[in-house]
């Protein structure tokens, strides 16, 4: 087929689409940039958006029309709804995600794809040196690097009770651990709390994946994901991953390959609906992590050495969503339309 995909500019959308995109064009299809020359378009964005996307793309006999759309609490926004009208079916990373549209569209799940990045040698000496790390393996370090992936400034990631927990569970130098927080978006200023790594800097995708390579443990305190792009990754890496055990995440986390931490489901706050208002609303829930748990947790992971048994599981587990199983995935909802 031809197919017209529009890709949406937000970081995590890209990431995700270029990986489809690269799977369309290993099937066999033609990705072109006119969409009065496709068979199907797929519309890689927020479902809000899809009225203004398709509003001047013409409705050829026998064209389709497919939304890529995700969204991370069980009931869909009225933007969302709105949306999906647009399109003929919708396709949605987890199945998570998927029940939240399966209401009001034609949904379908199609997993992230979760290829394990290749990592310069550059690479690894500058996320050495940026995070003062002198010995080259994990067997020979004295101290432990927890690490997360994180926009600060969104209250559903949750970044206060990440630290909160972290200096309950290590309040002293001996106890020798270090936070790594690359923060993307809009940094904040992390200098009031001991034993972080700030890395406010925007990095290309080699030394993103070089942090997955020297770090020791990935944490995440989400209120709601619709898949956890950082969250798979890590675990891509062979590595341990603690967070909230609640929505996309899920799709790929079991207690075999990662540490799902317990969670209470609660209404969402007013910040988060005051900060999104036309997505987010009261009626709304998520996770609360327990915090409690969460210092146990980061607790057990530090003190318990990690096996090598135990980064192959985590890595395996990920083949579940490779280039070639998500192309076999992507060749039958393709079939199907």
């Amino acid at each position: 087929m031809n197919i017209h995909y529009h890709l949406s500019d937000y970081i995590s959308h890209r990431v995700a689409g270029e990986a489809y995109i690269a799977c369309l064009r290993r099937l066999g299809h033609t990705v072109v940039d006119d969409p009065a020359k496709s068979d199907l378009v797929i519309i890689h964005e927020g479902a809000h958006d899809y009225a203004a996307i398709t509003k001047d793309m013409p409705r050829a006999p026998g064209r389709k029309f497919v939304g890529y759309a995700v969204w991370e609490t069980p009931q869909l926004p009225l933007p969302f709804i709105e949306g999906v009208k647009r399109v003929d079916a919708v396709w949605t990373c987890s199945e998570f995600s998927r029940q939240a549209f399966l209401p009001y569209a034609k949904t379908f799940l199609l997993p992230h794809v979760v290829d394990r990045a290749k990592v310069s040698r550059a690479d690894i000496e500058w996320a050495m040196h940026r995070l003062g790390i002198a010995e080259k393996t994990r067997e020979a370090r004295d101290i432990f690097y927890f690490y997360t992936i994180v926009d600060t400034v969104n209250p559903r990631k949750d970044i206060t009770t990440m630290l909160t927990a972290f200096a309950a569970a290590f309040p002293r130098k001996e106890d020798k651990v270090r936070l790594v927080v690359k923060q993307y978006r809009m940094p904040q200023n992390l200098s009031a709390f001991p034993f972080v790594i700030d890395v406010p800097e925007t990095l290309p995708p080699g030394r993103i994946a070089a942090l997955h390579a020297v770090c020791d443990a990935y944490v995440s305190t989400h209120h709601a994901e619709a898949w956890g792009l950082p969250l798979s990754e890590a675990l891509s890496f062979g590595n341990p991953v603690i967070a909230t055990g609640y929505s996309g995440n899920m799709q790929f986390m079991t207690a075999e390959n990662s540490f799902p931490v317990p969670f209470t489901v609660v209404p969402v706050p007013e910040a988060m609906c005051r900060a999104l208002p036309d997505l987010f609303t009261p009626d709304m829930t998520w996770g609360n992590i327990d915090p409690a748990s969460l210092v146990q947790t980061l607790r057990r992971v530090r003190a318990t050495p990690v096996t090598r048994e135990f980064r192959e599981r985590a890595a395996a587990s990920m083949k579940a969503f490779s280039p070639v199983a998500l192309c076999d995935r992507l060749a039958s909802l393709l079939a199907s339309l």
